[in-house]
């Protein structure tokens, strides 16, 4: 969908737009676990809260991808998922209680269902070639947007508590809700995607196989770094400047990282390599973050987790749509953000169970076993040569 009137004004708007709407998503996230731990629940619990929020992404990411291609639009898809980051985080300030932090973080998942119009409405102000490089770049947007939050958050939340991190987030998604009512598109025509047109796309072999990945490095990352880490940190007293300083430790070497990949990374090594090497990050940092004696020491392990995210996630995320016609990108990308969804579900809930069975030490070296495997998986599934559009 190529923009006639200012694209880059377009693009920059909507690079703004990301960046308010994943620091509204990500603002509070540190604290749930620690919150549903006060109220009494169990890490059986707090996975579940936590897939909840992957489990409304996979049921709602292809027909939402389906109806972006219906009408020919992204905007209306982007602007409903800003208002609906904002509504999750005035449900859980109104309803402070773990069933609040379950239906609301799964409101939360729904918003984030929307992630799919972003990456197509920004790739399309491109030429269509630039398009994984550019989504590429979208994400750095997600992580600068989240980094903000975090360092804001780290001044509000000893001042004000814990729940000025939801207030925050309500705030911030508001904006980004305002601000996405600007954003400018030319729509595309109508294409009435059947079902059966879906299927045809998903039976790309490099797209089926980059969303198997996908449901991998999720498992890992919502298990670990965007999940039990916290605990972790709690085991060691942390306060929650603590937390949000565990946060900026993982983001600062991501965004670094996503910087290189999208400059200079992706174009000396393949896809293949550059996936396994993060796994392989994911299993160094299951292994050793259980054994961290201080925070110090956990933080300093963050760099291996940001690692990790931006070699599998990251880079999964521009390249799943690499042999894709351009009209067809939107099904696309819903079908592997869905599938991948699948991983964040999962991983959280299987998680907890294995942290309240064996103890969480055991659980991390669990998910460094499987890190490990996924990495030598990466190596077979995603030898695969680019092909023609189909």
């Amino acid at each position: 969908m190529e923009q006639e009137s200012r694209p880059q004004l377009s693009a920059g708007l909507l690079f703004a737009v990301t960046s308010l709407f994943w620091s509204a998503q990500y603002s509070y996230t540190n604290f749930i676990n620690p919150e549903l731990s006060r109220m009494g629940m169990s890490a059986a619990f707090m996975g579940l809260v936590s897939g909840a929020y992957g489990l409304t992404q996979t049921l709602l990411r292809i027909p939402l991808g389906m109806a972006a291609d219906r009408i020919g639009r992204q905007k209306p898809f982007i602007v409903l998922g800003c208002l609906l980051t904002a509504l999750a985080s005035a449900g859980m300030l109104l309803f402070y209680h773990p069933l609040g932090f379950l239906f609301f973080r799964g409101l939360a998942g729904i918003a984030s269902a929307s992630w799919v119009s972003f990456t197509i409405l920004f790739s399309g102000y491109f030429r269509t070639e630039e398009g994984p490089r550019r989504i590429s770049q979208l994400n750095i947007g997600n992580m600068l947007g989240r980094l903000a939050g975090f360092l804001i958050i780290l001044l509000l939340v000893p001042a004000l508590g814990v729940k000025s991190a939801f207030a925050f987030s309500l705030t911030v998604g508001a904006l980004a809700f305002l601000s996405s009512l600007g954003l400018r598109e030319t729509p595309t025509g109508r294409q009435g995607i059947s079902l059966r047109e879906m299927v045809r796309v998903s039976k790309d072999s490099y797209l089926r196989n980059c969303s198997i990945i996908g449901v991998l490095a999720q498992v890992i990352a919502f298990s670990t770094y965007y999940g039990f880490t916290v605990n972790i940190a709690n085991t060691l007293n942390a306060d929650s400047a603590q937390l949000s300083w565990l946060s900026i430790a993982l983001l600062v070497p991501t965004i670094l990282l996503n910087f290189l990949l999208s400059s200079c990374l992706i174009k000396r090594f393949s896809a293949k390599a550059l996936v396994a090497c993060g796994f392989l990050s994911g299993a160094l940092y299951s292994l050793l973050a259980p054994l961290a004696a201080n925070m110090a020491q956990l933080y300093l392990l963050q760099i291996l987790a940001g690692l990790s995210s931006t070699m599998t996630f990251a880079l999964l995320l521009g390249q799943s749509v690499r042999d894709i016609k351009k009209e067809r990108r939107a099904v696309a990308m819903g079908f592997f953000q869905a599938v991948y969804g699948i991983g964040m579900t999962l991983g959280p809930m299987l998680m907890g169970v294995l942290v309240d069975q064996t103890g969480l030490r055991t659980a991390f070296f669990v998910m460094a076993a499987v890190s490990a495997a996924s990495g030598a998986l990466a190596l077979r599934l995603l030898d695969v040569s680019p092909s023609t559009p189909d």
